[in-house]
């Protein structure tokens, strides 16, 4: 992704970490934005599954990368005001509320109004309704957390994401899921994001992507172990864009049955199996798409790159 400010090009950089600034990259801005432009061509899917084959050098970040531009393209969700949807509730009904400094799931208690400003016991605690930011509330609940607020950053703004931020960590889409080894995916979730030349620390990639992993109380991103795949399927219905990162992940490709299913081959190793899946698939089901026609997306210098679609 390129942005422009006045005359001047803006780039993407990553860093290992926020303490320093990274080095821009020309790949980094087109893999996001192959997530944007996915989730654009949805639309159009018609009951048909969009399959798109990226061939890099190496897969370092590309799933992430990939996630975090399907992330940014979203729509935020409308929400009512904290104080109206907390009037209308049963206690025990389960709710994500976002503060200030945190983002929370419980259960609902009570709403007293007869003080000011209103209070309301949740997840055990009596919070000021006032200093909530946004409230949802959710069909279930299996264990009541409670996480840090994350930042949307330089690229969150970028992206617009600050405008509606509160809401989305309090109604995620939640519809994106990735698969492929998990050590590796949370090294590139680790590692920091930032628009090159803005002055602003760098953002941690976690934090636009919000990946489902350990006791979190919000995510945009489910994410599984290619090795226990077999296990988590079907995934849920409401997943409507899987990211499959390498061989172990793309053999499961036609098990897929989202309208998007991004699938991601390393160059670096040297087993041509996942390619030939996809080949197969292609041939056999698919209608080949122009990549750059039909999703307004060209492969970056080193990215090879095939788009098709099958039935659902």
């Amino acid at each position: 992704m390129t942005a422009t400010s006045g005359s001047r090009s803006v780039r993407l950089a990553l860093s290992d970490t926020a303490l320093k600034i990274g080095e821009p990259a020309p790949w980094i801005g087109p893999l996001l934005a192959l997530g944007t432009r996915a989730a654009r061509y949805m639309s159009r899917a018609q009951g048909r599954q969009l399959v798109v084959a990226l061939s890099v050098p190496r897969r370092d970040y590309a799933a992430a990368l990939v996630g975090c531009g399907w992330v940014m393209a979203s729509n935020a969700p409308q929400l009512a005001d904290p104080l109206e949807t907390l009037r209308s509730l049963e206690p025990g009904t389960p709710l994500r509320v976002v503060n200030d400094y945190s983002v929370i799931t419980g259960l609902f208690s009570w709403l007293n109004e007869k003080v000011s400003p209103p209070r309301v016991q949740f997840a055990g605690s009596i919070w000021h309704v006032d200093r909530i930011r946004a409230l949802a509330v959710l069909p279930g609940l299996q264990s009541s957390e409670k996480t840090l607020r994350p930042q949307v950053g330089g690229v969150g703004r970028m992206a617009g994401l600050d405008r509606e931020w509160d809401a989305r960590l309090a109604a995620p889409a939640a519809d994106l899921a990735i698969v492929g080894t998990l050590a590796w995916l949370q090294e590139d979730f680790d590692a920091c994001i930032c628009r090159e030349g803005d002055g602003l620390p760098p953002t941690p990639i976690r934090d636009l992507l919000l990946p489902d992993t350990g006791r979190v109380a919000t995510w945009f991103a489910r994410i599984y172990a290619s090795a226990r795949f077999a296990e988590q399927l079907p995934l849920p219905s409401d997943v409507r864009a899987v990211i499959l990162d390498g061989a172990g992940a793309i053999k499961y490709v036609a098990e897929i049955e989202a309208p998007i299913a991004i699938c991601i081959l390393d160059r670096s190793v040297a087993d041509e199996t996942a390619a030939e899946i996809l080949m197969q698939l292609r041939n056999t089901r698919g209608e080949p798409l122009s990549i750059q026609r039909d999703l307004g997306w060209p492969a970056p210098t080193g990215v090879e790159a095939l788009a098709f679609t099958v039935a659902l």
